[in-house]
């Protein structure tokens, strides 16, 4: 077998009464991918057909999304539930030795809190636009969902009922507009896995009124800071981001920060090879 091929494993997490995907390729030290909202693993694929070289790449569909199925109602979102499933899917693949953890967006709150819970585990970590941070502002479309009042909830079944329309059409149109630097090709793909998805957007109507409680990120700023003074760390920031601000950044110093100018929200999409780069650089 070509151990640069991608296999897409179904993956059983008994411990937490779930599944997942879990996409796998090349063999070496690993490197653990945690994508962002509303996408899934194959968030990954160009990075790691450029790492898997050299690496064992391991990217899972984060619970609801892509090819996972909603997770049951005993899973409730929380820091707890989050370090959990990181935890199950490591255990399922048999990854026990240090790893590198790269996160992007919603995935940057799994992965901070398990690295930071971890710290003897984790050889280096790559951030890429992430929500990880006390008091983080979010934008408004992630309010939206997370309004947990009954006009909230309405109104954002509502429009996740209206993104599915004509295949997508609303949603690629918005979605398109707030990201330009993505591809056709690129805005089908997420239609495909999220707008048509039910469970992707159910999911996100389960997550959102959670993650955006005001006291979700409480003890993070705690938690980055006993990462980047214990493992080697990253940053690999597009400037053009129209959901973070380029400010927060910063709040990750003293890890290593470049700022891509031309680049907006979906790195590893639009900057597969800048992405790459940066994980080699984890010593």
């Amino acid at each position: 077998m070509n151990t640069n091929e991608v296999r897409r494993n179904r993956v059983h997490l008994p411990g937490l009464g779930m599944e997942t995907r879990v996409l796998e390729s090349g063999s070496g030290p690993p490197v653990v991918f945690l994508h962002g909202n509303p996408d899934n693993a194959d968030e990954w694929l160009a990075a790691i057909a450029l790492l898997s070289d050299r690496y064992r790449c391991i990217a899972p569909d984060l619970p609801g999304y892509g090819e996972a199925p909603e997770p049951p109602k005993s899973f409730d979102y929380g820091v707890a539930a989050q370090v959990a499933f990181l935890d199950a899917v490591l255990a399922a693949v048999g990854v026990s030795e240090k790893l590198i953890l790269v996160v992007h967006d919603i995935g940057g709150a799994m992965g901070v809190a398990w690295a930071g819970a971890n710290l003897s585990r984790v050889r280096g970590m790559v951030i890429t636009n992430t929500v990880a941070f006390e008091g983080f502002h979010w934008f408004a479309l992630a309010r939206m969902w997370g309004d947990s009042s009954l006009r909230g909830k309405l109104r954002a079944s509502a429009g996740m009922f209206a993104i599915g329309l004509g295949g997508g059409k609303l949603f690629k149109k918005i979605f398109g507009k707030q990201n330009p630097d993505l591809s056709a090709q690129q805005l089908d793909r997420f239609a495909k896995s999220f707008a048509l998805s039910r469970a992707a957007k159910n999911t996100s109507l389960r997550q959102f009124p959670v993650m955006t409680k005001p006291d979700f990120f409480a003890g993070y700023d705690r938690l980055l800071a006993n990462l980047t003074a214990a493992v080697p760390c990253r940053v690999l920031w597009g400037a053009r981001d129209q959901y973070i601000s380029r400010d927060y950044a910063e709040r990750f110093a003293p890890a290593e920060i470049t700022v891509l100018e031309d680049q907006g929200h979906w790195i590893a999409l639009t900057a597969p090879g800048a992405l790459a780069r940066e994980i080699a650089q984890i010593p």
